[in-house]
């Protein structure tokens, strides 16, 4: 067992329960607080509970939300969303795809210093703490054109390495956007091994934008878990597709390093924001969890993929502190 930092204070991981692993409360961009007329407030609180309370109701008890400062997190929404849902709710510290140029010139492990910080001492001088890292590798891997110190290839293996020192010191796990494509899983956990990091408290997340078994099973068999966490219709061609990576992992062996989620936003403003989507975080539990029961997984799968899959990076990423 381990302690998991929620918006609502600390939890013990056998409390998580069935979890969403990549949600958003909101998106956006930094400081997009600060320009007038841009948020409704009252309404982004309400569409956020309203989706908390309607994803509990198909039997999902946590939600972590992997929102950086700079995707537009917001500890105010954070705080005013707390008191009015009984749902778990992670959030995270770390850093999204285009890198900050705060950090061009910040070492590793001056970044890991202030993920750190918002892991241990709070968010926007708030008493929320981030209760997990987040990473982000796209396109921008590709891209090495550029003054050579600030290439994005330079920086962002830079964040990643910060990233790993921030999780060992703090004993919070690390959840990462990926290009599954492009198989950019594969170079994050070269970088975290290198690190001496328990590959088992890293998430590969987006990895169901890709159907290579060969991939993924590699992933898993490394220890990671492997995020099956994009899924956006109940198109049935959609919903068999995007179930039958999830199945193809389960009849591998690894229910136990599978986690589901949505990557979606009730009240995110990339996106249409005039369309309000209180179903946005049902499809896993309400179509993808049907599907792979009506096509062989067992309740225990299920289990396996909702439940002890989360658990396990929480607790993995708890056991490094101090090593």
């Amino acid at each position: 067992m381990s302690t998991v930092q929620t918006i609502r204070g600390p939890v013990d991981s056998s409390a998580l329960g069935r979890t969403l692993s990549h949600e958003h409360l909101t998106n956006g961009v930094s400081g997009m607080e600060r320009i007038p007329g841009l948020l409704r407030r009252d309404e982004m609180v309400d569409r956020c509970v309203e989706a908390l309370e309607r994803v509990h109701s198909f039997g999902i008890d946590t939600v972590i939300d992997l929102t950086p400062f700079d995707l537009g997190r917001q500890a105010w929404l954070f705080e005013r969303v707390a008191e009015r849902t009984a749902v778990n709710v992670i959030c995270a510290t770390g850093v999204y795809r285009w890198i900050p140029p705060i950090y061009f010139d910040w070492d590793e492990d001056e970044i890991a210093s202030h993920f750190a910080r918002e892991i241990t001492d709070g968010i926007e001088g708030t008493g929320l703490r981030a209760g997990i890292l987040k990473l982000a590798w796209d396109l921008e891997y590709r891209l090495n054109e550029g003054m050579p110190r600030f290439t994005p290839r330079g920086l962002l293996e830079k964040t990643a390495r910060a990233a790993a020192r921030a999780a060992r010191a703090t004993g919070v796990p690390i959840s990462c956007h990926t290009r599954a494509t492009d198989e950019l899983g594969t170079p994050l956990l070269d970088i975290f091994e290198d690190e001496g990091l328990d590959l088992r408290a890293v998430t590969i997340g987006h990895s169901n934008d890709t159907t290579d078994l060969a991939y993924l099973t590699g992933l898993a068999r490394r220890g990671a878990l492997v995020g099956l966490d994009r899924f956006f219709s109940r198109a049935e061609g959609y919903v068999a597709q995007r179930s039958g990576i999830a199945l193809g992992l389960i009849r591998a062996g690894f229910a136990d390093q599978v986690c589901l989620g949505h990557d979606a936003s009730p009240a995110g403003l990339w996106g249409r924001w005039r369309d309000p989507n209180p179903e946005c975080w049902t499809l896993v539990p309400d179509s993808e969890v049907p599907w792979l029961l009506a096509h062989g997984a067992a309740a225990d799968d299920i289990d396996g993929v909702l439940r002890r899959s989360i658990r396990s990076t929480f607790e993995a990423a708890a056991r490094m502190m101090g090593q």
